[in-house]
């Protein structure tokens, strides 16, 4: 069973994506903010195999800074995958995922199915 650290700082996304994810199988850690996922990773309670981001209001390149961050400091391996759901989007990117760099993608989502065939694909071998 593959772990998720999902940083989600949507109080009321939070709990939502945490039960859809576990209804999927995934073991998940959450964090509501960057600072939270440096400490809980950093407990050395456990180790991500792919980090989930949605931070509200910041672009997706300051999701993606956010994400390296916590890897460089808890020492994930470089190959931790990294997803970040984009809050805004124009019309011709729904239902797309764009990859940014190596293990670095955006889901620009139509549905919740969406993310779940990006994750799968991700962290199955």
């Amino acid at each position: 069973m593959a772990t998720i650290l999902l940083i989600e700082e949507d109080d009321d996304a939070r709990p939502i994506l945490r039960h859809n994810l576990r209804r999927e199988g995934y073991e998940v850690l959450v964090a509501v903010d960057e600072a939270s996922a440096r400490d809980w990773l950093a407990a050395g309670c456990a180790r991500a195999d792919l980090i989930l981001v949605n931070l509200v209001g910041k672009t997706t390149g300051e999701a993606f800074a956010a994400a390296r961050r916590v890897k460089r400091l808890n020492a994930l391996d470089g190959s931790t995958p990294v997803v970040v759901i984009a809050e805004k989007y124009g019309d011709g990117l729904e239902g797309t995922d764009v990859r940014e760099g190596e293990g670095e993608w955006v889901t620009y989502m139509e549905d919740s199915t969406q993310l779940h065939k990006l994750i799968a694909r991700l962290t199955t071998g």
